[in-house]
């Protein structure tokens, strides 16, 4: 939307000099005269370039920053603040300017008399589908502040979840990439002299020698190629994996792979249940939940299933029925537990305690990820050490062998 910039004098002779975000420049008029301003000037605002606003794009908005952001909207709005004071107050309190500059337009536009949820549907790649809903069905309701408990304690376990999953591998990557690197190098560089002199022996040299010094000699010549092709395969690898090909197979890998597959399946699980039940404790309707749930699962097999419940149970099928079909992706505890709340009229109160099963069951695989992985990178560096000695020093004593 285009930046106006306005003059307007309120009722007691004070004047107001800003700009506002707006459709147009009626709109921004309305706008003033809703808060008892009279507007003398309205123009479109100069485009100057602003060095702290350009800097601010290139900062991302943080999920915690949402959290904090959506739990003291909840405790304002309770205390029975008006909701376009309390996001203007919230806007000047945030330190990242560019989302305090999100909240402050929508607090504008909440003023002039939009809804809040039509205001952050304008941000989407701020606010997402369950964050809009979640509100949405609060202002409908007049549970907004209620909803946005359930929304802070849904996004906070998500973020947790989230977390403790990305802490776990983050040291494996690194130790991975800190070798790779340090491998090549070596081959590259340190290793060459070695085989060299090696090659100047008037002996049989062992396979083991003749096979690293084949790799040394490649990476001898082609070193300075090596290095940006393995970064140009990295790249192209995520750039694939975006993909809707690149998804189909790395999803499939996961869900199959003996190591991943069970904490894939817990953190998906757990993702889907906690934000359900959230979405049908706020108020929302099965059918509208199941389809935003969707958004939330990493895994694009997951997401097929939950459309699929949706769509069966617009049309009069149970909740289970479409769960119950894919037993690799939903366990019997969860469709037991759908087919017990749909029994008794508690779903939001039986999955959330399913949420929380699977919540502490990603958190132990997690645990047992990381003990194992750290013992198993170890035993591989020293495989490759070993070989390396053993390669670099059978040279030796086979030239020691033949002088004696």
């Amino acid at each position: 939307m285009p930046e106006f910039a306005y003059v307007a004098r309120s009722k007691t002779g004070e004047i107001e000099k800003d700009t506002i975000t707006a459709f147009n420049e009626r709109a921004v008029a309305e706008s003033l005269r809703a808060r008892g301003f009279m507007p003398t000037m309205i123009k479109p605002a100069k485009r100057s370039i602003d060095l702290d606003k350009l800097l601010s794009n290139f900062h991302s908005i943080k999920l915690i920053d949402k959290i904090a952001f959506i739990k003291n909207l909840a405790v304002m709005t309770k205390a029975g603040l008006p909701v376009s004071r309390t996001l203007g107050l919230l806007s000047e309190q945030t330190n990242n300017k560019k989302f305090g500059g999100i909240i402050a337009d929508i607090a504008r536009q909440v003023e002039s008399g939009t809804a809040m949820a039509d205001a952050m549907q304008r941000y989407p790649n701020v606010f997402s589908p369950i964050f809009v809903s979640m509100v949405r069905v609060g202002e409908v309701s007049g549970n907004l502040d209620q909803n946005l408990l359930y929304l802070s304690d849904q996004m906070q376990r998500d973020y947790d979840l989230v977390s403790k999953a990305r802490g776990a591998m983050t040291y494996p990557i690194i130790v991975v990439i800190a070798l790779s690197l340090v491998g090549v190098l070596m081959f590259t560089f340190v290793l060459p002299k070695l085989t060299d002199t090696f090659k100047d022996f008037n002996v049989k040299l062992p396979i083991m020698t003749r096979v690293v010094i084949a790799i040394v000699d490649v990476f001898a010549h082609y070193g300075l190629f090596i290095l940006p092709g393995l970064i140009l395969f990295i790249a192209g690898f995520f750039y694939w994996r975006r993909t809707p090909t690149g998804k189909k197979v790395i999803h499939k890998f996961v869900l199959y792979s003996p190591v991943f597959s069970p904490i894939v399946i817990q953190l998906n699980t757990a993702r889907f249940v906690r934000v359900f039940s959230s979405l049908i404790k706020s108020g929302m309707s099965i059918v509208e939940a199941l389809e935003i749930s969707s958004h939330v699962v990493g895994n694009i097999y997951y997401q097929r299933v939950i459309m699929d419940a949706s769509s069966k149970v617009r049309i009069g099928s149970p909740l289970s029925s479409s769960f119950k079909k894919n037993p690799k992706l939903f366990s019997n505890l969860v469709v037991q537990m759908m087919e017990v709340g749909e029994e008794s009229g508690t779903t939001d109160v039986v999955l959330s305690e399913v949420a929380e099963f699977y919540e502490n069951e990603v958190e132990q695989q997690m645990k047992n990820l990381s003990s194992v992985i750290e013992p198993v990178i170890m035993m591989v560096v020293g495989i490759a050490v070993g070989i390396l000695a053993v390669a670099l020093i059978s040279p030796i004593y086979s030239l020691t062998q033949s002088i004696g």
